[in-house]
């Protein structure tokens, strides 16, 4: 009995070291790297190459306004289609959007799904076609990147931006599924630099999240 409280008391002890241990030496890797990149100059070439990841975003952003306030006028093809067409097909119009172009404004179907008798499952619907929309735009980048000329711009002309895009494509993911962002343009974007899919489908989670907000806001406060 008292060997196996011995035994139990040095396997704790190992393991409250081991802890230290570790602690301590992420807090030296962490200094060690901070200085390297003050000293290096790093964090100045970052800022730079990322404020230009997000001017390129903001312009695609831009431009998607534009289209859709003065080209096409949304509000009247979503009239038409809640009115003429079968809901599973206004659902495919989010899921074309999501994985392609990403024109059509998510919450112009969350307020449609308000006029519904189950708005909130038609919400849930509606945020996996995002979803799925998205990942789908992710394998369109994997292809991308085959044909010779984005792989040119990848890896030759905007090599550095694609660097820092693929470092920080964890936050621009859930900044674009959680913000009135692109998240189809990201979504390429990270098939395209190869950003691994496994943290891919875990952050882009966050779009779901972004539609029950949204709806529960629009349908409790507006």
């Amino acid at each position: 009995m008292l060997l196996s409280e011995q035994n139990s008391h040095t396997n704790s002890s190992k393991k409250t070291i081991r802890k230290v241990k570790l602690e301590r030496t992420f807090r030296q890797r962490s200094n060690l790297y901070h200085n390297y990149y003050k000293r290096s100059g790093h964090y100045s070439f970052i800022g730079k190459n990322l404020l230009r990841v997000i001017v390129v975003i903001s312009l695609f952003s831009l431009g998607a306004w534009a289209v859709t306030n003065y080209i096409v006028d949304l509000n009247t093809v979503m009239a038409y289609l809640t009115g003429n067409a079968p809901n599973w097909v206004i659902v495919s119009t989010l899921y074309i959007s999501e994985s392609t172009i990403g024109l059509a404004p998510p919450d112009l179907y969350i307020f449609w799904a308000k006029t519904l008798q189950s708005p909130y499952m038609m919400v849930l619907w509606l945020a996996l076609a995002s979803y799925i929309g998205g990942v789908t735009a992710y394998f369109i980048g994997n292809q991308l990147f085959k044909l010779p000329k984005i792989k040119h711009w990848v890896n030759v002309k905007f090599d550095e931006q694609f660097k820092i895009f693929k470092k920080y494509s964890g936050l621009f993911i859930i900044i674009s599924a959680l913000a009135p962002l692109p998240f189809s343009w990201v979504s390429i974007v990270s098939g395209v630099v190869k950003y691994p899919i496994g943290w891919y489908l875990l952050f882009a989670l966050s779009r779901i999240v972004r539609f029950f907000v949204y709806a529960y806001f629009f349908f409790r406060v507006v």
